[in-house]
């Protein structure tokens, strides 16, 4: 009789990528409701965050405006401290967001309770939404519309709503 193989023991969990959006960013750089939840998933040692480009520039342009008086710098190198890493699209990203911006021209959303318009991807979303395809993450964003996307089969991505 031979004796049962010991028990593995477990390995530390898999590293989940998360992309996040810039309204996402923009919360947690000026600690609006809900940040705190964003800030405590990134500090999961199993989630790696990930800022696709068009989220730098967006996050550090709003934040700014909304009254932040960093730099774009600082505010870069802050995302930078916090363990998040900035993914760049590339050539075939250009290519898709083009094709997404098509696809949400040709099925608007519901209107937004807030603006009372149809829902659309703008250009930085459709690129942020590429990068996350082809990184296979799921993206974290208040944007409602994106979700709606995914319920209609238009989007290749899982999105959360904190």
């Amino acid at each position: 009789m031979s004796a049962a193989a010991p028990a593995a023991k477990p390995g530390p969990p898999a590293t989940v990528e998360l992309c996040l959006d810039s309204s996402v960013v923009v919360n947690l750089i000026l600690q609006k409701p809900g940040w705190r939840a964003v800030h405590s998933v990134l500090q999961k040692p199993s989630v790696s965050g990930i800022l696709p480009g068009p989220v730098l520039t967006e996050m550090i342009n709003v934040s700014r405006r909304e009254g932040n008086r960093s730099t774009g710098s600082q505010l870069h190198e802050l995302l930078g401290a916090m363990g998040l890493r900035v993914e760049h699209p590339t050539e075939d990203d250009l290519v898709r967001a083009a094709e997404l911006l098509e696809i949400s021209r040709d099925n608007p959303g519901p209107p937004s309770p807030i603006t009372q318009e149809e829902g659309t991807l703008s250009l930085a979303d459709s690129l942020i939404l590429a990068i996350a395809e082809r990184l296979g993450c799921m993206v974290l964003t208040r944007d409602r519309y994106w979700k709606w996307m995914v319920d209609q089969d238009l989007l290749e991505v899982r999105v959360a709503i904190p």
